[in-house]
């Protein structure tokens, strides 16, 4: 009879165990606790995120920078920043310039370069963006500049399809210098001769309403 007892608690104690486990895991599922938070970005969340928050306006799709409407925006391309410092220059901008802080109320905790707005002299604190983004957004974008654009040389062609697309002929130039580099690769040594195209000669983001993006 007592071991029967002491079974029927044990079988009991263990059904409790089970239930408790099963409403934890209907919780993460509903709720998205804990697991959902550190999945990685979707594939191409990136890109989509660059073309929404409008990274292109000033460092243009290819991210070669240069003049756009924020200044002089660096060249991704050529940047020797890291995942995290990119991360931390789209969270929190570039004080005196004009690269945007994406993260909203980024300079009210102290969390941006160790400063609060009301430590800025005045014409320091770095613009707004249109909109705010959400931290796995900001991370998404920063891993795809690490990913696709920074240390890629030279846009190409089939770069500059996979950002727009192929039904668009924004990447006509970008063929012709393509085909260019490949007649001078093939042609004798000493005896290349062809024209040098303009890499961002190709209509782009500050191209204005006729962007395929706009």
């Amino acid at each position: 009879m007592f071991c029967a007892r002491k079974f029927d608690v044990v079988t009991k104690g263990f059904r409790y165990v089970l239930a408790a486990v099963f409403a934890a895991e209907i919780a993460f599922a509903t709720f998205g606790f804990g697991i959902a938070w550190s999945q990685p970005p979707a594939a191409g969340e990136g890109l989509r995120v660059f073309k929404s928050a409008n990274c292109m306006g000033c460092h243009k799709w290819s991210g070669v920078g240069g003049g756009g409407y924020g200044g002089a925006a660096a060249n991704l391309r050529g940047t020797s920043l890291s995942l995290e410092q990119i991360e931390l220059t789209i969270r929190c901008g570039r004080p005196a310039t004009g690269m945007p802080h994406f993260e909203a109320d980024a300079y009210s905790s102290g969390g941006c370069y160790g400063m609060k707005q009301a430590d800025l002299p005045a014409g320091q604190m770095p613009p707004e963006p249109d909109h705010p983004l959400r931290p796995e957004e900001i991370r998404a974008v920063a891993e795809y500049v690490v990913n696709d654009i920074k240390g890629k040389g030279d846009p190409t062609f089939a770069q500059c399809q996979a950002f727009f697309g192929t039904g668009t002929r924004v990447c006509d130039t970008y063929a012709g210098a393509d085909a260019g580099k490949a007649q001078a690769a093939s042609a004798p040594s000493g005896k290349a001769s062809f024209q040098h195209l303009e890499v961002e000669a190709a209509p782009d983001a500050n191209a204005g309403k006729n962007s395929p993006e706009k």
